[in-house]
């Protein structure tokens, strides 16, 4: 493929215990690492770099893969989005003296001390700013159905944040907030004698749908939309909660290439069907310029203004029926770590966890507009 120098050191790797790299962080597969593939695709590229940073391989398929320190390659992120400068930066402190900062809940992102690691299954209370957005869909002449087609947070009591392509040209019926498994009017985990339930679901209309001014569809563009409630989200019950946004410029400013973000939603699985119940996946954020290189080596486009976030791995993706949902990261706000909402779900490959990662809207460089358009 690219590598054919570094797949001859791996095959007489392969037959021996050790590798050159005992790996420091994540031994990821070659292929999964956007950053080694695009060093490795560089005429330039120090193949003793690419033997070392071999940490130990995985089979796949009926054929042994080689895997990568993936670290080793990922670069300084400079928070810049995907395709270059954030020109909101110059009036970062505008933000922080926004007349509606205060329309954004201080207690938001709360994390569920008893949520369960590792699994695929979200806790019931792990995530409650989770949203299903329901459409009409023509069923039959002159009878609509309702359907869940996307996922969205609530950021606060009266507003809802979610992709522009859940609501441009869609018929809206109204959001649920507070729901787990779409098929239980009860639902319960946990085992004996420690179950735990809820049941306290909120549906509720929409009194506007917000799109973003500069929405496209082709090449996506600005894909981020808020809705405003006709009444406001009942807070009292345990399972409905804002997510935090990143507010102030310390959180603007993380660097997220190399991290690793939670995605949750109701979309499809790796069966192809789509879930009733709530999940979750953890995938790996990659940075702007490995962003770029997948996405818009062979764009004609010279806007260098697009903010986007790439993240996800081999069979670990966002999938269809998430669109819309948060991609979370955790980080600390006055001394307490909250699950705060970096990215919205846009869009991706065709093949939901395929090499190509899913693209989401950042939210960053949006917070500026979000301020501006809530209202009390």
């Amino acid at each position: 493929m690219l590598l054919p120098k570094l797949l001859i050191c791996v095959s007489f790797i392969y037959g021996c215990d050790s590798y050159a790299s005992r790996c420091s962080g994540e031994c990821t597969l070659f292929r999964s690492c956007p950053e080694a593939i695009r060093f490795a695709a560089n005429s330039e590229a120090n193949n003793e770099k690419l033997k070392s940073s071999i940490c130990g391989t995985e089979l796949i398929e009926g054929k042994r893969l080689p895997k990568v320190c993936c670290s080793e390659f990922r670069v300084t992120d400079d928070r810049s989005g995907f395709f270059g400068d954030n020109p909101e930066s110059a009036g970062e402190d505008s933000i922080e003296s926004h007349a509606n900062i205060k329309l954004l809940p201080t207690q938001c992102g709360q994390i569920d001390g008893d949520r369960i690691f590792g699994g695929v299954i979200a806790n019931l209370w792990e995530f409650p700013w989770m949203v299903l957005i329901s459409h009409r869909t023509r069923a039959a002449p002159g009878k609509d159905n309702l359907e869940f087609k996307c996922g969205g947070s609530i950021i606060n009591s009266r507003y809802v944040m979610t992709a522009a392509h859940c609501v441009v040209n869609k018929k809206l019926a109204g959001v649920r907030v507070g729901e787990f498994d779409i098929n239980s009017k009860e639902d319960c985990q946990g085992e004996y004698p420690k179950i735990y339930c809820e049941r306290h679901i909120q549906d509720i209309s929409i009194e506007e749908s917000i799109p973003h001014q500069g929405y496209q569809r082709s090449p996506v563009d600005n894909d981020i939309a808020l809705l405003r409630l006709k009444k406001p989200i009942d807070f009292s019950h345990k399972n409905v909660a804002p997510i935090c946004l990143p507010v102030n410029r310390e959180l603007r400013n993380v660097v997220l290439g190399g991290k690793s973000a939670t995605v949750a939603g109701w979309g499809t699985t790796d069966t192809g069907y789509q879930s009733s119940v709530l999940r979750k996946v953890t995938i790996p954020i990659l940075t702007a310029d490995a962003c770029r290189d997948i996405y818009n080596k062979n764009s004609a486009s010279s806007d260098t203004t697009l903010k986007k976030i790439c993240a996800g791995e081999l069979k670990k993706d966002s999938c269809s029926g998430d669109s819309g949902g948060p991609l979370m990261l955790e980080n600390e706000i006055e001394g307490k770590f909250r699950m705060i909402q970096y990215g919205v779900v846009s869009y991706g490959p065709k093949q939901c966890g395929s090499l190509f990662p899913g693209v989401y809207t950042d939210v960053t460089s949006y917070i500026e507009w979000i301020l501006d358009t809530i209202k009390p």
